[in-house]
């Protein structure tokens, strides 16, 4: 929570302290993150997550030292070959986005994507070998670190594009050096690692794996979100990059806060540790328990944003970008419609169903399509309408293949409980706007007040089914129990009918 405090308050110090249009170029920049891991990507993460925390249940330790050291080396080269490859290109492609200017910047942004990826992979290593406490720790550390550098930078009013560069690559270094010094002490078994040979079965099963995720991938790139920057660039300009990234920052730092992405390190080693034999029972446990951990939170935050999102980027980011404020409750609608995304991934991975992730991916074509025609027409909400929708479908395909095992087993209770509790609140909200007058940061702590009142009921009812508060204990059997009781996430709930 801690580290969630500190990436948002660097996101305000960045927003208010930049310039609109260098805010939209360093954006656009952190696109390229996503363009050179597609490119690149040989399914190496997917395959590390999916085969170390297997080797490791089994105590072949030099198996997933193997593992990650040979996923590391392919990252960095695969990286290195395709930032070269847009480098030389850049005079040809760039003047399309508006990038023309801007190649020693790139250069210099380069650093920071090899640093971002070989940081990602120590991160889930020491996810899998259950040293959360480093990989969890190295995320406050970076958002920390941004914190601290950009608000020196703010100070001083030297927070351009170059000096933002100059920051993120710094705090990314740092928690790289970090978890590098934590895997060597506590993980690696390098003698071990270099004697390790896999047999040709095994080889053959992690190429097919990675050869399946490499176009899963592919795929993905063309559904997610960053994509949506070069089209805007293409078809508007750097300030409009600015504006959508700004909020959809706003909606990823909201989904940073979500529980699921607490807890999905911590289930994702557990959950492919499933024996088959308790596959039937244990897998729709963990899926419904992740989809209804994520929709614990989105539910408020998606109804808070409908009454208040004016007030919300008044108060906080100083009216910046507010002309465009609803966008902020497109992208919230369309993150709770996907909130099952990566539980049913997992099912999938568990099953080893890379094909059905790589069919999925089809309806990249329909996202591509989407924003040649809805970006021209509908602006920025149309971007907005092609990703979500598109990942919607995608997300749908792959639940109807994994429907057998991926079952949210409250579903009924859950949303028909929710809906009726959160309309009433943004009714209840929106009547107190309109008959009580007053500046935005009033009206924010009464829309406030009214929903901690709201989120009492929300947690104690039938949100979570009885499987997903014995999940919760048995993850926090501490100290930690009495809180979750105090909250009621551990109060008796409704039983879980279907719950095998």
């Amino acid at each position: 929570m801690a580290s969630q405090v500190a990436t948002v308050l660097s996101y305000v110090v960045l927003v208010r302290a930049m310039h609109k249009e260098d805010f939209g170029v360093l954006a656009l920049l952190y696109s390229f993150v996503g363009l050179v891991g597609t490119a690149a990507s040989l399914g190496l993460e997917q395959t590390l997550r999916r085969f170390q925390p297997e080797y490791l249940k089994v105590g072949n330790v030099a198996a997933a030292a193997w593992l990650v050291k040979r996923i590391a080396a392919l990252r960095f080269a695969a990286n290195c070959v395709v930032l070269l490859g847009v480098f030389l290109a850049w005079n040809r492609v760039a003047p399309f986005f508006g990038l023309g200017p801007y190649k020693t910047q790139f250069l210099w942004f380069s650093v920071l994507i090899l640093l971002y990826f070989q940081t990602q992979i120590l991160q889930l290593t020491m996810a899998a070998h259950m040293m959360h406490r480093f990989s969890v720790g190295s995320v406050a550390m970076l958002s920390y670190g941004k914190l601290i550098w950009y608000s020196l930078l703010a100070f001083s009013g030297a927070l351009t594009l170059r000096t933002a560069i100059f920051a993120d690559t710094l705090a990314y270094l740092t928690i790289y050096v970090f978890l590098r010094v934590m895997y060597h002490r506590h993980c690696t078994v390098d003698a071990a690692a270099r004697s390790y040979k896999p047999t040709t079965v095994e080889r053959k099963r992690l190429l097919r794996y990675g050869l399946f995720n490499n176009f899963n991938d592919a795929g993905t790139f063309f559904l997610e979100s960053r994509v949506d920057n070069f089209f805007i660039a293409g078809f508007m300009n750097a300030v409009s990059v600015g504006i959508y990234s700004f909020y959809l920052r706003l909606n990823e730092m909201a989904m940073n806060m979500l529980p699921g992405r607490l807890f999905d390190n911590i289930i994702q080693p557990m959950f492919f540790a499933i024996k088959p034999a308790d596959a039937d029972r244990r897998v729709p446990q963990y899926f419904t328990f992740l989809l209804n951990m994520n929709l614990l939170v989105l539910w408020p935050v998606l109804a808070f944003s409908i009454p208040y999102h004016g007030e919300i980027v008044r108060v906080v980011f100083g009216g910046k970008f507010i002309e465009q404020s609803w966008l902020l409750c497109v992208f919230l609608a369309f993150a709770t419609l996907n909130s099952f995304s990566t539980p049913v991934a997992l099912v999938a991975q568990y099953e080893e169903k890379a094909h059905i992730q790589l069919l999925s991916k089809v309806f990249a074509a329909y996202n591509v399509l989407a924003l040649f025609v809805l970006v021209p027409y509908m602006g920025l909400y149309g971007a907005a309408l092609a990703i979500g929708s598109s990942q919607v479908f995608k997300n749908t395909f792959v639940w109807w293949h994994m429907r057998r095992r991926a079952v949210w087993v409250n579903a009924g209770s859950s949303v028909l409980a929710s809906i009726v509790l959160w309309g009433t609140a943004v009714l209840l909200c929106l009547g107190i706007k309109s008959l009580t007058a007053g500046p935005a940061v009033v009206q924010l702590l009464l829309g406030s007040a009214v929903f901690m009142c709201f989120l009492v009921v929300h947690v104690r009812g039938p949100i979570l089914c009885a499987s997903d508060r014995e999940i919760l204990l048995r993850l926090f059997p501490g100290k930690e129990m009495r809180f979750l009781r105090v909250l009621g996430l551990l109060s008796p709930a409704v039983p879980a009918s279907g719950l095998r």
